[in-house]
């Protein structure tokens, strides 16, 4: 029996485009031009070792979960259903699905893509067969889809649209998936027949046989391939490209100066951007001393300076940003308000009571053994804005006589210092995902120390393992409200990573020939281009003007 259902289909979404306009009414043609950051194009069409180029252009997903609007968008999922006891789901296909050749899309077709990734590890993107709760996944019917679990788990359809759904006819016949190239590539996506394929630029056109009536709008898509983020401004103004995601150096002057009618960008809030903490270490194990370096930090003048403005200052204590808005528990943000609010006289008076004081009058506080507080904040070498942002943290901090010092290394030592916990202080993100509850599992799950950039900073227990895990247990949002609530409480309390600002979402766009962008006024997604998902929104939604 499964009549507890989760996910409702929609409707309208099929009708009307986030504009509002009749779909029927909306000028079809044109093709929209897009970046890609690498050394070029080869001919391999495998979803799985393309990186996030073919998702959501090729091969469409199941479902996408809109953080933006907090809504599940159904794509060849029709609906989604779990048992009552969360241990079976049921995931309906839309009717009449096919493939580009316009053979049949199937349940089968699903069940193979699920299978295929147990056998094919690598494949294996969240970990779903790994993990050890899946049991099976099979084809009930032709448009029924059932995974079945070992244990209850209301989260774990928020992986599902991470998998590539493709045609067994071709797939299981297939000797070595990971060397496979897919080069006659069959998808159901909006764009999957390969016009052109060039070291320097690719071009896929629309699917002669998509599900969705009259979509896409567009009848191709560009790809041109560029070195580094410097060549994308430059596409950007000269029209090569109308789509980017990169940073810009004061857009508004180099952008949108040079065309206001058709250059704009929109930065909504994406990953919450923290100084993690190591608080194994002296004198970070002392909270007083965590609190200082944070009350220290003057938030909307390091937006401002050394950010471009482009970020939002984050002031939440609870280890989550805008992203996450609807989640923000307004109660732990009125009782840990002070941990945000810049104030060095305060953090001076937090050092002294921690006893850390200048012993030698040379400005900065001491050990007790009489040696200076002295530490590296560890950065990427290259990244030039993150760079500015810390060397503006080291001059707060000399202020309330902390001597910190900015520590730029290569990508590995970076990499390797966060997961090892060798660092003293780094500047680092935090998850994007379809809820924050795997934000915090990142942040402080045991099992994640030593895999993940974000759980090293030393504040760990079983009660939190416990807490987290008991949130895919139910699928009441008054109870998984009261989990996440919970869990911002503990990180305000014990503050292993001191909040600075929610990194923007990178996204500039071109309006002169294409129509239908996501913006301030329409955010109908997180304009997101390396994420299938979204962008298959926004491609859905995109026409000539």
């Amino acid at each position: 029996m499964h009549s507890k259902k989760v996910l409702a289909s929609l409707v309208c979404g099929l009708m009307l485009t986030a504009n509002g306009v009749v779909a029927d009414e909306i000028k079809q043609g044109g093709t929209l031009t897009v970046p890609i950051i690498g050394t070029g194009f080869v001919e391999n069409f495998n979803p799985y070792t393309t990186k996030d180029l073919l998702h959501g252009v090729m091969f469409e997903p199941l479902l996408v979960f809109n953080n933006m609007t907090g809504k599940t968008e159904y794509r060849l999922a029709e609906s989604v259903e779990y048992s009552d006891d969360l241990k079976s789901i049921f995931v309906k296909l839309r009717d009449g699905l096919t493939w580009s050749d316009g053979s049949p899309l199937t349940a089968k077709d699903v069940a193979f893509s699920f299978n295929m990734t147990k056998d094919a590890a690598a494949f294996d993107q969240k970990g779903i067969w790994s993990s050890g709760n899946l049991v099976s996944v099979t084809a009930k019917d032709t448009a029924t889809v059932v995974f079945e679990l070992t244990e209850a788990d209301s989260t774990f359809i928020w992986s599902l649209p991470a998998y590539h759904v493709v045609p067994e006819k071709v797939w299981s016949k297939v000797e070595d998936l990971t060397t496979f190239t897919n080069p006659d590539p069959i998808g159901s996506g909006p764009m999957t027949t390969v016009k052109y394929l060039k070291s320097q630029q690719m071009e896929l056109c629309r699917n002669p046989h998509y599900y969705l009536e009259n979509r896409p709008y567009l009848d191709c898509l560009t790809y041109r391939s560029y070195n580094d983020n410097s060549q994308i401004q430059p596409a950007l103004m000269k029209g090569e490209i109308e789509w980017g995601s990169n940073f810009i150096a004061d857009i508004d002057n180099t952008f949108v100066a040079a065309d206001p009618s058709n250059n704009h960008y929109w930065y909504p809030a994406n990953d919450a951007i923290h100084l993690y903490v190591n608080t194994k270490e002296k004198p970070f194990d002392n909270l007083k001393v965590r609190k200082a370096l944070s009350v220290a930090l003057d938030r909307e003048a390091i937006v401002d300076i050394a950010a471009y403005g482009y970020p939002t200052p984050n002031f939440n204590a609870g280890g989550i940003g805008e992203l996450y808005s609807t989640h923000i528990s307004k109660d732990v943000n009125a009782k840990y308000k002070e941990l945000t609010q810049y104030n060095p006289e305060k953090a001076k008076q937090l050092l002294d009571s921690a006893g850390y004081k200048d012993l030698n009058g040379d400005g900065f506080r001491d050990m007790p053994d009489g040696k200076t507080i002295e530490f590296d904040i560890e950065v990427v070498n290259g990244w030039t804005d993150w760079i500015q942002v810390v060397q503006m943290v080291t001059e707060y901090y000399e202020e309330i006589g902390i001597k910190a010092n900015v520590k730029t290394v290569d990508w590995a030592v970076y990499d390797k210092s966060l997961k090892d916990s060798e660092y003293k202080m780094s500047i680092n993100w935090s998850m994007v995902a379809t809820n924050p509850i795997l934000a915090y599992q990142e942040y402080f799950s045991t099992s994640r120390i030593g895999k993940t950039w974000h759980a090293g900073h030393g504040v760990n227990s079983p009660e939190i393992d416990s807490l987290i895990d008991s949130f895919g247990k139910t699928n009441e949002p008054k109870q998984q409200k009261e989990i996440l609530d919970e869990l911002q409480e503990f990180t305000a309390e014990n503050l292993p990573f001191i909040p600075l600002f929610s990194n923007p979402t990178w996204f500039q766009y071109n309006s002169s020939k294409i129509a239908g962008w996501p913006s301030k006024e329409n955010p109908y997604v997180q304009p997101v281009w390396y994420d299938g998902g979204k962008r298959v929104l926004i491609l859905n939604n995109l026409h000539l003007k």
